[in-house]
């Protein structure tokens, strides 16, 4: 059901969307990182089961549906609190929610969703992140704005590695940096880059593509030092491949650890 990345860390199967993660905190609560889209929820709920049933925290690194759309189910089949950053939490009548959103890149269901709202359910959020803490003993909190207004990464300092959502994207390993159409606001993106990379550690588990084990640090230090490229002939090709790629990821649930 799960790759074991690292004694405590685990990389889900029957999962569709994004990578779901569940690791363990330093006095062995047990939490997920994302949860993928809504039919992730049976994939999610089984590994759980297979390590005793008990879910202490959802950690969400952002509120677009490839992240958040099996929240909802998992938390009211386990009873985990559901953990996300302020500004991606809506005000519900005094309860402060994340609503599942369309990311900027699907453009036609972007656009929808402008100007009707959609039947996604509403996640109760336990607790609405405002700045870099601890989550569980051992798992810091860092917001990281700027792809959604509440993003956030979040470090669990035992194994030194950061979960990253979608500050970047690992391309067989290699990391790149989201779209500028994907970000809420793409200035404020870089430099939640920059700053984050500072003191990145030295494992970097993204919401796509596959782990990097070894070397994230340094490779996301390279890669903020680095301006956005201009759009060319060559740039938007290789967008096209890195899209096409990434769209099959989306659309395929993950069966076993990519080469």
């Amino acid at each position: 059901m799960a790759d074991l990345l690292a004694p405590g860390l685990w990389w889900l199967h029957g999962t569709r969307g994004s990578n779901v993660y569940l690791v363990e905190s330093d006095d062995g609560q047990l939490a997920l990182v994302d949860t993928g889209f809504a039919s992730s929820a049976a994939g999610i709920l089984d590994e759980v089961a297979a390590h005793g049933g008990r879910l202490s925290a959802i950690l969400l690194t952002h509120m677009h549906r490839d992240h958040s759309g099996a929240a909802a189910e998992v938390r009211d089949a386990t009873g985990a609190r559901v953990f996300i950053g302020r500004g991606d939490c809506l005000d519900r009548g005094g309860q402060l929610v994340v609503h599942s959103t369309v990311g900027r890149t699907h453009v036609a269901r972007f656009l929808a969703g402008r100007f009707q709202r959609s039947h996604a359910a509403d996640v109760p959020v336990d607790v609405c992140i405002e700045g870099e803490t601890e989550v569980l003993p051992g798992i810091r909190a860092v917001p990281v704005p700027g792809h959604t207004p509440g993003s956030c990464c979040f470090v669990a300092d035992r194994l030194g590695a950061a979960f990253v959502g979608d500050l970047v994207i690992s391309h067989g390993g290699e990391l790149t940096r989201s779209m500028r159409l994907a970000n809420h606001d793409d200035d404020q993106y870089l430099e939640s880059i920059r700053q984050f990379a500072a003191a990145a550690p030295e494992a970097g588990l993204p919401g796509h593509g596959v782990p990097v084990m070894t070397g994230f640090g340094g490779a996301l230090r390279e890669l903020a030092a680095l301006p956005r490229r201009r759009t060319g002939l060559r740039t938007t090709a290789e967008r096209a491949v890195r899209m096409s790629r990434f769209g099959r990821q989306l659309s395929r649930k993950r069966t076993r650890q990519e080469p």
